[in-house]
């Protein structure tokens, strides 16, 4: 059998609930503003924490004497390895010069021996015996100045030409000494171009021999070009023109 209530329960109003979710009490059974001890035993077991100590700013390491002394000595190293290094670029250089002076002044000794003079001389005597003629010298000297040194060149292009058939050894040996003289030269500008030769040296030497020589036979020149022979006398033409730009002594 079940009891029956003899008095029924009031229902609760939404006031009523709204109320107590409102104010929730933290602690049922004490006062929420009393404090426990228990808590205080709990904070003192731990530990506190340390914070790092800034450093100051006047507490930067201040340079010693030996710190300074370092510093001297790493800069005086520095410097004496630059010293060193720009020393030997002078030595260096100066070594290259007075090889390129010494290669020149094999180049002169070998102009000097007796065959290269020998060609030269025979060469110039044939020019000279040639342009002192009586009909070819006024001829020469009735040319307006800008004209003169084409007449030069075709004189040098049409004299070994005209010899080449002759039964004359002395006239055929010609060609053979203008060749050797133009191969000279021309190995003289390749040693300078490669800048294996003092080419100021060489000038005091050769500049006029060469500027005389190239006057006539740019022409002979032009012609050994015209048979397959190319590039031939080139290297010469620069080595005039190099002498020729040069500033004198």
């Amino acid at each position: 059998m079940t009891a029956k209530r003899s008095k029924s329960r009031k229902a609760l109003s939404h006031e009523m609930v709204n109320e107590a979710l409102a104010d929730p009490v933290s602690d049922l059974d004490g006062d929420p503003g009393r404090h426990d001890p228990s808590d205080a035993d709990e904070e003192s077991r731990v530990p506190p924490t340390r914070r790092p100590v800034e450093p100051r700013k006047d507490s930067a390491e201040k340079p010693t004497v030996l710190t300074r002394a370092e510093q001297v000595m790493r800069i005086a190293a520095s410097l004496g390895v630059a010293a060193a290094a720009i020393l030997g670029v002078i030595e260096y250089s100066n070594a290259n010069e007075d090889n390129r002076r010494e290669r020149s002044l094999e180049i002169v000794r070998d102009w000097q021996t007796e065959t290269n003079i020998n060609r030269y001389t025979a060469v110039q005597e044939f020019v000279e015996s040639k342009v002192t003629e009586p009909a070819l010298k006024r001829q020469l000297a009735e040319l307006p100045p800008e004209a003169l040194p084409d007449a030069q060149a075709n004189l040098g292009r049409a004299w070994p030409a005209a010899r080449r058939d002759s039964a004359n050894a002395d006239d055929r040996r010609m060609e053979r000494d203008i060749d050797r003289l133009m191969l000279f030269f021309a190995q003289m500008e390749i040693c300078i171009s490669s800048n294996l030769c003092n080419a100021e040296v060489l000038r005091a030497y050769f500049d006029l021999e060469v500027s005389s020589f190239w006057t006539y036979f740019k022409g002979y020149a032009d012609l050994r070009q015209g048979a397959n022979y190319e590039g031939y006398g080139d290297p010469v033409a620069r080595l005039v023109a190099r002498f020729a730009a040069m500033p004198d002594p």
